[in-house]
């Protein structure tokens, strides 16, 4: 159970991260261009499957703190 879930926490990890890093890229693109619906559009393409898959991520992050018991004020 616990090598599952941190695999699913490692690949919506980089799923969420890769996903931020499109928008900025193509948002970035979009001022250079001078294209305000490229802009708006990488949020309305991208956003959703970015925050839901960070919101899996961080739920599995807490999940994770039970099963593996950490402690809080661990180094």
């Amino acid at each position: 159970m616990k090598s599952l879930i941190m695999v699913l926490f490692k690949i919506g990890l980089v799923l969420f991260l890769a996903l931020g890093v499109a928008v900025v890229l193509v948002q970035a693109a979009g001022l250079v261009a001078g294209s305000p619906g490229l802009v708006s559009g990488a949020v309305s393409a991208l956003g959703l499957a970015m925050t839901v898959s960070a919101g899996v991520t961080g739920l599995l992050g807490f999940v994770m703190s039970y099963l593996f018991h950490w402690k809080t004020g661990e180094d």
